[in-house]
């Protein structure tokens, strides 16, 4: 391996592990960072290489996925081989906003070129799926693999996270309350009002975010509720997540929390405030009657 990359010949692997969450943290939106991150892939810390391929996820490259596979299969590292399967997650992501059977007629292959290939989409999930399926993998390689898998809206997915819960393995119960909200799906709703009273307080974390990541108003009233919580954490996750839903009864209890004199309370509710009327705005365009062609014809008669 190479012993340091490019940008750190004499840099200390702690130096290392800090200039790249360093960048991971401070990078702006409009910086490639990519071309560095790919440096630092064949570093001898595995920390250093974990760091690199976190980095990537905002350069989804084609060319980088049979070098994700590469190090998920082979690396030396328990860290940078669960971590490579993470990363793989974003191609995913990719490949759920593809619209791969969709003929755009004589634009099709210009329009394509902004997309992931599917031939690459297919390989990488393929490869995920193997992983999740293989029991002598890693706990960890296998609960990534499904939360990597869970930005598809292919049901034989949720049916794999469907089993996940059901495992008893307490992180991937974690992992599958997490692979919920990112998949979005409704079924998941009554699953998640009940995680959100679980005594297992990462469970009832991933369940209070997903259900904001979901916007489900359906749970506002409950989360309403656990911004009543004596314990800080559980209540300011709920805060987040009550805005995000946008439920109609929440606007008393962020403005009452606005005031509180706990300033960090009170900077949260502030934000949480902001979230809240975006939400509601977004939702009142969806809530806008449709034209009535008909009674303007009769009426204009």
């Amino acid at each position: 391996m190479n012993n340091n990359g490019r940008h750190g010949p004499d840099l200390t692997p702690e130096e290392r592990i800090a200039f790249l969450e360093s960048l991971l943290e401070n990078s702006a939106p409009w910086t490639d960072n990519g071309l560095i991150f790919v440096q630092f892939l064949d570093d001898d810390d595995p920390q250093v290489r974990a760091l690199a391929i976190r980095g990537l996820w905002y350069y989804p490259e084609p060319a980088l996925i049979d070098r994700l596979i590469e190090m998920a299969e082979q690396d030396p590292s328990p860290l940078v081989r669960a971590r490579a399967v993470s990363g793989l997650g974003i191609y995913m992501y990719e490949g759920e906003m593809a619209d791969y059977g969709y003929d755009f007629g004589p634009m099709t292959e210009i329009l394509r070129e902004e997309e992931l290939p599917q031939t690459d989409f297919e390989r990488a999930k393929e490869f995920l799926q193997s992983v999740y399926a293989d029991g002598t993998r890693s706990l960890d390689e296998r609960r990534f693999a499904l939360e990597a898998l869970s930005f598809l809206s292919d049901p034989e997915i949720a049916d794999l996270v469907e089993e996940a819960y059901n495992q008893p393995e307490r992180e991937m119960k974690i992992s599958a309350v997490f692979a919920m909200g990112r998949s979005g799906l409704i079924r998941w709703t009554d699953i998640l009002g009940r995680e959100l009273y679980n005594d297992d307080w990462e469970i009832q974390r991933e369940a209070i975010r997903a259900a904001g990541e979901m916007g489900l108003d359906e749970l506002g009233k409950d989360l309403w509720r656990l911004t009543y919580a004596d314990e800080r954490e559980i209540m300011l996750e709920a805060l987040a997540a009550l805005a995000q839903t946008g439920w109609e009864g929440a606007f008393d209890r962020i403005d009452e929390l606005t005031l509180d004199t706990d300033q960090e309370i009170a900077q949260a509710a502030e934000e949480a405030m902001d979230e809240w009327i975006l939400m509601n705005e977004i939702q009142s365009l969806g809530d806008e009657p449709e034209l009535d062609l008909d009674w303007d014809e009769e009426n204009l008669e």
